[in-house]
């Protein structure tokens, strides 16, 4: 960070905040005569530490103090003063690193494709990991649940780092159930909420659930991970994250490492780094096949606009057409998209409604094959 942007964070940061920052990581306030300024102070093994800091930004030299305490914040815990300014520029967050390892991404980048790829999987492992908590199933037919897309939506993509590539997503704290809205805690909230947290929750379960799959295959006990019940389930859909996180390199290693907010350590019993060799995937895809239940339907009325037509240009010998219906199913908020092959006339009416913009509704079943789905036997009308 240069010294000019360095001293605009400076001048941006609540004093208020930079107290909240030391109460909550182990500073002890002092008291002395001065009611507008504040001392605090830590030992840290051997080692004393001290800050003074200004209550008022009517001081004349507040920025050169205020860059005093964040230096010794940064003695204290043994890292950079830029690191401690982005931490003071971001509300409390646990940070999750997924780091790709193979012969392609040692200079530290990685293809443009692969990345955004590696993004989506690991969206993938902390919504479905969200999942998991909020509503413990063997498999989700639809990671449509509120609580766990608000959680990623507090979610955000932080720098990338060296070390073949690493990309690095933010956790910030909330506090979130299955029904409420999420709220996002602050420097101001006490070390405990931190530590009970929704996010907290996440994370810890994303840890463990990484080192007790792995265990349980170096000791070839899969089924210990089939077998679990309630809320210790591991679902297929975790499963297949970790497999798309590292299916695309046959020399590929994936390492999924922790790193706990400055405001609630966690227990060393907590893994804080697991890495998975491309010799897992077979695994991984065994467990699904036992885990994830046959496909069998949702008979259902869906409820849409269609965002695609396909069918024989030639209407003369034309019998059926392709359309894509985009739409809501249950209490998702995400759009769900699925094909649909429809006769002749109902066809001809899609169009129509897809030139217009009109809403349609489909009863039929919906089906998941692969990565897409299909709505068989459909009864198509408009709205």
């Amino acid at each position: 960070m240069m010294k000019n942007e360095m001293y605009k964070t400076i001048q941006s940061l609540k004093f208020t905040a930079l107290q909240a920052y030391l109460r909550n990581t182990g500073w002890v306030r002092i008291v002395v005569p001065k009611p507008s300024i504040a001392l605090f102070q830590k030992t840290v093994d051997n080692d004393f530490y001290e800050v003074l800091l200004p209550l008022s930004k009517h001081f004349a030299d507040y920025t050169e103090r205020i860059l005093e305490v964040v230096e010794g914040i940064a003695a204290s815990e043994q890292r950079a003063v830029h690191q401690i300014l982005t931490d003071l520029s971001l509300p409390p967050s646990d940070l999750v690193r997924f780091r790709v390892i193979n012969p392609e991404t040692w200079s530290g980048t990685i293809s443009f494709l692969d990345g955004f790829r590696l993004l989506e999987s690991a969206k993938k492992a902390l919504f479905t990991t969200a999942c998991d908590i909020l509503q413990p199933e063997k498999y989700h037919k639809r990671l449509g649940l509120k609580g766990a897309q608000q959680f990623i939506e507090q979610c955000r993509l932080g720098q990338t780092e060296k070390g073949s590539f690493v990309a690095s997503v933010l956790c910030p704290f909330v506090n979130q159930t299955l029904d409420e809205q999420a709220m996002q805690l602050s420097f101001f909230d006490d070390p405990i909420d931190f530590k009970n947290s929704f996010t907290r929750q996440v994370t810890v379960r994303l840890m463990q659930a990484l080192a007790q799959v792995k265990t349980a295959i170096d000791n070839g006990e899969e089924n210990r991970i089939i077998d679990l019940e309630g809320d210790k389930i591991i679902s297929a859909n975790f499963l297949e994250s970790i497999v798309e996180l590292n299916w695309w390199h046959e020399q590929n290693e994936v390492e999924i490492g922790m790193s706990w907010s400055q405001f609630a350590p966690e227990s060393a019993l907590i893994p804080r780094k697991i890495r998975l060799s491309n010799d897992y995937i077979p695994v991984f895809e065994k467990m699904i096949h036992k885990i994830k239940p046959k496909e069998v339907g949702l008979d259902d009325i869906f409820i849409g606009r269609i965002s695609q037509v396909k069918a024989d240009p030639d209407p003369n010998t034309r019998t059926d057409g392709e359309i894509i219906l985009n739409y809501f199913l249950g209490e998702e908020e995400k759009v769900s998209k699925a094909r649909v092959i429809l006769e002749k006339e109902a066809y001809r009416k899609a169009c129509e409604a897809h030139q217009t913009g009109q809403t349609v509704r489909i009863k039929g079943k919906l089906l998941t094959i692969g990565r897409s789905k299909m709505i068989e036997n459909p009864s198509f009308e408009i709205v």
